[in-house]
């Protein structure tokens, strides 16, 4: 039996169909907030209907087919709880249309695609880098290490170690291109 917009009570799941509903929110967590966010002026706004979003995926999990990609069936939810809190906020001034918001939406999930791609792109042309490189970025980065005190841990000049950063930064650049047209392609 098919549930309607206002029955707020969700059917029984099995706890595998619960898990698999944690873990794909859990992976797309990140890329639908920005989805969202891409729709909408004000993060309190954004906050607001991710949060409807995800109750209604809760909802409607049931509908959903693993054969398909989850992102873009969950961008739907997300398009159209975007669509009724516009119609909750109708007299703010600061409002896209409708056709513009549809633009938005559409290109958002084309850029998503895009960025996934240069991640899996990153991800590979890391894994060419020498264990030193990695390491240096790594400390530089990921723990906001600072270049002044990296010179000093590594004895090297900052200036050494900015070119050092700055010559991993273009191979990384070149390599990242490099694979993104290969993936791109379909040879990767």
């Amino acid at each position: 039996m098919a549930e309607s917009p206002e029955n707020s009570e969700t059917p029984p799941r099995s706890a595998a169909r619960e898990q698999q509903f944690v873990e794909l929110l859990t992976r797309h967590d990140q890329d639908l907030r920005r989805y969202v966010r891409s729709l909408l002026p004000h993060p309190a706004d954004a906050a607001d209907v991710f949060q409807r979003t995800a109750i209604s995926l809760w909802r409607k999990f049931d509908g959903y087919d693993p054969a398909h990609p989850f992102f873009p069936w969950a961008c739907r939810f997300a398009y159209f709880e975007v669509l009724n809190h516009r119609k909750r906020a109708a007299r703010d001034r600061l409002r896209f249309s409708e056709d513009v918001l549809e633009l938005l939406a559409e290109q958002r999930l084309e850029e998503d695609r895009v960025l996934a791609l240069r991640r899996q792109a990153l991800d590979h042309c890391l894994t060419k880098l020498s264990r030193e490189d990695r390491d240096l970025l790594q400390r530089r980065y990921a723990e906001d290490a600072t270049v002044k005190g990296l010179a000093e841990e590594f004895g090297a000049s900052a200036k050494q170690l900015y070119k050092a950063l700055e010559r991993i930064r273009r191979g990384l650049s070149l390599c990242i291109d490099q694979t993104m047209a290969k993936l791109q392609e379909g040879k990767a």
